[in-house]
């Protein structure tokens, strides 16, 4: 039976109906691929986005090996972002990191196996870019959720392929309040977003196509609290996680859905210990990873004593077969954005020191 948390309603607030034009249907700009486009795109893709397995945060550095901050392009005067919000990482050979410089209506491109240098500025209808995330199997594509929209953007033509939503705010399938965090299934492509203004993840096909699946975020059991997603991820067993708050009354969950939306599980610090719950202490949890086995990491925003919040999956050496680990790391001031490369190098971008972070696992000795 499908709870209160996770009940379809009506996207349309009730009692009000909105004003359109006999006949009227929501279209979606598009600009058409080639068939070669698509071709060569398939080709040129080197991995897909699933995680098979995530090491422990005990497992790594606690100081960055690489930080970018200051920046320079060909000979222009150093640069710097301001408020880092969400980052990825492409899947091309060389793994470039994409960060959205947020009050500087742009995309940045970073390089991430030497010196972190800056490859090249993204311009043009970028206002306030909230987060990215790569397409898989496509080396040179990536969604973008900005004011109110969501976007598919090509890098290398430098322009956008597909758009979702409007300049204004709104409650419909394809309208948006704010959308944030994003994540992209590799099997079948289908699009997962934080509509967090609207509290409610919605699901998009390929082609940003409506699927009927979106899911309202409450507090459990208190349908009138509403609680706002962050970030989210998902994995290849059906499994779905969400960050998020409803600062300062409610410091944070993160929920654990399937992929149809139902929930499965709540980590929080109001639990006392009911069923769905586990007692977690999270203060404003932000980007989150996830791997196949259902271990998950994630950046506290507002906690400088545990910014890293982990739960792992321990078969037999726990009663509740799971470990929740708090790790402290004095070089994050404001931890929001995360992303893992394929030798497992951590990226962390952090809003309030308008930086980037490079995370290696520790050497074996």
């Amino acid at each position: 039976m499908e709870s209160d948390l996770t009940k379809r309603r009506p996207s349309v607030i009730p009692g009000w109906s909105p004003v359109l034009p006999a006949g009227y249907t929501p279209t979606i700009h598009s600009v058409d691929e080639t068939a070669s486009d698509i071709e060569q795109d398939g080709k040129n893709s080197s991995t897909s986005n699933r995680l098979s397995h995530l090491p422990s945060i005990t497992s790594y550095e606690t100081k960055p090996y690489l930080t970018i901050k200051k920046f320079h392009l060909n000979n222009q005067a150093a640069m710097s972002m301001a408020h880092t919000h969400g980052i990825c990482v492409l899947n091309t050979d060389e793994e470039q990191i994409i960060a959205c410089d947020h009050y500087n209506n742009r995309l940045l491109m970073f390089d991430s196996n030497t010196d972190g240098r800056l490859l090249e500025i993204f311009r043009g209808d970028m206002a306030t870019p909230e987060c990215v995330a790569s397409r898989p199997h496509y080396q040179h594509q990536i969604y973008i959720t900005k004011a109110h929209s969501i976007s598919l953007y090509d890098l290398e033509r430098k322009q956008f392929i597909q758009h979702l939503g409007s300049e204004e705010s709104g409650h419909a399938n394809n309208r948006f309040y704010s959308p944030g965090g994003m994540s992209v299934d590799p099997a079948n492509g289908e699009i997962y977003m934080c509509d967090t203004w609207n509290h409610r993840v919605c699901v998009f096909s390929p082609d940003f196509r409506y699927i009927n699946r979106r899911w309202y975020l409450t507090q459990w059991q208190q349908e009138h609290h509403k609680v706002k997603p962050n970030f989210l991820a998902i994995n290849g067993t059906n499994e779905c996680v969400v960050t998020c708050d409803n600062a300062p009354n409610y410091r944070g969950a993160v929920y654990v859905f399937d992929k149809m939306g139902y929930i499965q599980k709540i980590y929080d610090h109001e639990s006392r210990q009911k069923f769905p719950h586990a007692d977690v202490k999270l203060n404003v949890p932000h980007g989150i990873l996830l791997d196949d086995e259902g271990n998950w990491l994630t950046v506290c925003y507002s906690d400088l004593e545990s910014c890293w919040v982990e739960r792992r999956y321990k078969p037999h050496q726990h009663d509740e077969h799971e470990i929740i680990t708090y790790w402290r790391n004095k070089e994050l001031k404001g931890p929001s954005a995360l992303a893992i490369k394929r030798d497992q190098t951590l990226v962390v971008g952090d809003r309030d020191e308008n930086s980037i972070y490079l995370f290696q696992r520790k050497q074996s000795h």
